[in-house]
């Protein structure tokens, strides 16, 4: 167990959240996924009556969230803040896309994001 500002934690709640750090770190890094923020819920991995197992994931609205032995944790959609010049940004239903102006079917890479 370890002891946080909170209370005492479990090696499982930690282990489950310092993964989520790193998953998001890694998702902003590589940009593979526009999510940003987290939010950690624990115990079951339930949603809509229906039940998720450890590594499966779901939906909570425009929220992409992922399943964990001691609960689940869920990203937000990241918004683009800076881009080229010859690209912009989209909305689209669960966030943005940020596309080339002269092809928009392409999509252009974003200088930065927030979340």
């Amino acid at each position: 167990m370890v002891r946080g500002k909170a209370g005492w934690m479990t090696a499982s709640s930690t282990r489950a959240l310092l993964w989520a750090v790193c998953l998001s770190l890694h998702l902003i890094w590589t940009n593979s996924i526009t999510q940003a923020a987290i939010y950690h819920y624990t115990g079951a991995c339930i949603h809509k009556d229906k039940v998720f197992l450890p590594g499966q994931t779901f939906f909570r609205g425009c929220h992409k969230c992922y399943c964990h032995k001691a609960g689940f944790v869920c990203f937000s959609p990241k918004k683009p803040t800076s881009w080229p010049e010859k690209c912009q940004r989209i909305p689209t239903e669960c966030g943005y896309r940020v596309v080339y102006r002269e092809n928009p079917d392409l999509e252009c890479r974003a200088y930065s994001w927030i979340g």
